[in-house]
């Protein structure tokens, strides 16, 4: 008995080869346009009702949602007379893009000029029905194609490189002789209807696809395929030489790496990454292995739950190294019992006992600051005058891990500080108002640890006279890109409380009179320029990850780079088989400055 996902490739088999009329699709959706009747073949259905048997002369909602190009073509002689066949098309008389899909088939095609991957903007790409023996890896410069027909060709293989193709829906290779599929097609997390039939495959992945469908086979490449070649290590950038005086500089450098090691619980939206490399038993150990590689005196990690923490406070690795921690969890744990709040992920700040002296740690919550602080309002009985801050605020419980540390050869004290806010770029207010919080905590804490007493032997002295001066590391998932007022607030210390970016919400003393801080912080990876992306998945890739340094205390000497460039152009996103967080890890190295006593 044929199984029913057989029965959809049949269908789709025989629609495909009604479609080999020259740019059937093109004439198709301009015959429905006008009010006709869809000729028979594959017109343009929607992967949806391609799987629910939609029968020929039904409308799509695809029809019409893109308009064609329908170029002329003619036939050059290449150098040893083969034909060419490239695409004539008018040039545009404005910046206006008014169609985004394309209809070469039926055109006898036997090459496919590369200047066609310079129409990024397609969406729909038919190629079918023509005399091509290869795709080009090129073709995955198309990366806004949802709909990829290359049926009725002469295909043989498939190029590696079609698995980056992240936005594709439905893919059609019917009638080609194409022996096996490239495992990278395991990436093709979005994709819906797979067309295979009519190819020599193997039985196993025909089997495959009539038992489980083309989710099946695209999970089958993902998860058994072999893993990638590994990236080449990433670089160390030294940005400055280290003082003269050799033994005296090399006591005051130290360290810091600031990571999203991605927790356990947030990781059932990676479609794209294999099974094994998500179980977290297989990331933990990855995430192990690349932080004690770097030997840094200090690391924050956010989204780390205390189980994990009290997990590698116990391994030899971290033990033979001296390092402790300091662990918060998110809000919501203080309504679980213990074994559920161990799971709870947060903020966690180690540092070396042999380089640093813990003097205080504090938590900062969020929620908490921003009802029970006067950084928003003077008094509670004002909070109900602003229901923003309850029905926004309020209701995310993002948090932050501070230490004051000393460090133990120079004697200078610092606060680190781990923090993590809001996500999601609809609440840039959240962002916005979290991040001024912080900034407010961290000057009340400043100013106490400032009038810690010193030890009477202790060179700092006279050095903290006000909360401003005590150094500080800010190591933070801040959600927040390089040109974002979050980031323009760190940098430049002010935001006018009419900023859009408050989106017409009323945040007490923020709004009426901006958020301000008196720390000089710098990102320490703005001394490159900041890397080209700190978090990278197939729908965002930018910088949201920093370490923020005060500049009146450190140098920076030395950045981890990037990761490799080559490497990078083969993946759509991490996490992946060397890389076990959507975020990539940061390692700065500090050197404190000379300071003049009294």
């Amino acid at each position: 008995m044929v199984s029913t996902n057989w029965q959809h490739q049949i269908h789709l088999a025989q629609l495909s080869r009604q479609s080999s009329s020259p740019h059937h699709h093109a004439r198709a959706a301009a015959t429905i346009s006008r009010g006709g009747t869809q000729p028979s073949g594959l017109a343009l259905q929607s992967p949806a009702s391609l799987l629910n048997g939609a029968q020929n002369g039904q409308s799509s909602p695809l029809t019409g949602s893109s308009s064609f190009k329908v170029p002329s073509v003619r036939r050059l002689e290449g150098a040893e007379g083969e034909g060419l066949e490239r695409v004539q098309t008018e040039k545009q008389k404005d910046k206006r893009q008014d169609w985004a899909a394309l209809d070469l088939g039926g055109q006898g095609i036997r090459n496919l000029n590369l200047a066609l991957f310079n129409y990024q903007f397609l969406d729909k790409l038919y190629i079918n029905h023509n005399r091509l023996t290869s795709l080009p890896g090129a073709i995955c410069e198309l990366g806004q194609l949802t709909i990829l027909d290359v049926s009725g060709n002469l295909l043989m293989a498939l190029p590696s490189e079609i698995g980056l193709m992240k936005n594709l829906r439905m893919f059609l290779i019917i009638d080609n002789n194409i022996q096996n599929l490239p495992p990278e097609m395991g990436m093709l997390y979005r994709l819906e209807v797979l067309g295979i039939e009519g190819n020599p495959l193997p039985e196993s992945i025909k089997n495959l696809m009539a038992k489980d469908g083309t989710r099946g086979v695209i999970g089958e490449l993902r998860d058994n395929g072999p893993a990638p070649v590994p990236p080449s290590p990433r670089d160390w950038i030294v940005l400055e030489d280290k003082e003269s005086d050799k033994d005296s500089a090399e006591e005051g450098i130290f360290s810091v790496v600031s990571y999203n090691i991605l927790h356990d619980r947030y990781t059932r939206v990676y479609g794209y990454t294999p099974a094994w490399a998500l179980q977290w038993e297989f990331r933990r150990e990855s995430v192990k292995q690349e932080i004690i590689s770097y030997d840094a005196d200090i690391m924050c990690l956010q989204e780390i739950d205390l189980a994990t923490v009290e997990d590698f406070l116990s391994l030899p690795e971290f033990s033979q190294k001296e390092y402790t921690a300091f662990h918060w969890p998110k809000s919501r744990a203080k309504t679980m019992n213990e074994a559920e709040r161990k799971k709870v992920d947060g903020c966690a700040i180690f540092y070396k006992e042999s380089a640093f002296k813990l003097i205080d740690q504090q938590p900062i919550e969020f929620q908490h600051v921003a009802m029970n602080s006067a950084l928003l309002v003077p008094d509670k009985d004002s909070l109900k005058n602003y229901p923003d801050i309850f029905n926004r605020v309020a209701t995310k419980d993002h948090i932050a891990t501070v230490c004051f540390l000393e460090h133990q050869k120079t004697g200078n004290r610092l606060m680190v500080v781990n923090a993590h806010i809001e996500w999601d770029p609809i609440h840039k207010d959240v962002k916005l108002v979290q991040a001024g919080l912080l900034l407010g905590e961290l000057q009340v804490m400043a100013d106490k640890f400032a009038k810690l007493p010193l030890p009477d032997d202790s060179p700092m002295k006279g050095q903290y006279t006000s909360g401003k001066k005590i150094p500080m590391l800010i190591c933070c998932d801040f959600n927040s890109t390089p040109d974002s007022v979050v980031y323009q607030l760190l940098s430049k210390g002010f935001v006018p409380g009419d900023h859009s970016d408050f989106q017409g919400y009323k945040y007490g003393k923020f709004t009426e009179s901006g958020i301000n801080h008196p720390f000089g912080l710098r990102s320490s990876y703005a001394n490159i320029g900041e890397l080209s992306f700190t978090n990278c998945t197939p729908t965002f890739t930018d910088v949201v990850d920093y370490i923020w340094y005060s500049t009146n205390s450190f140098t920076v000497t030395g950045l981890l780079g990037e990761p490799d460039k080559e490497y990078m152009s083969k993946v759509i996103g991490f996490p992946n088989a060397h890389f076990p967080s959507d975020h990539i890890s940061l390692l700065s190295q500090f050197q404190f400055k000379k300071v003049n006593a009294g």
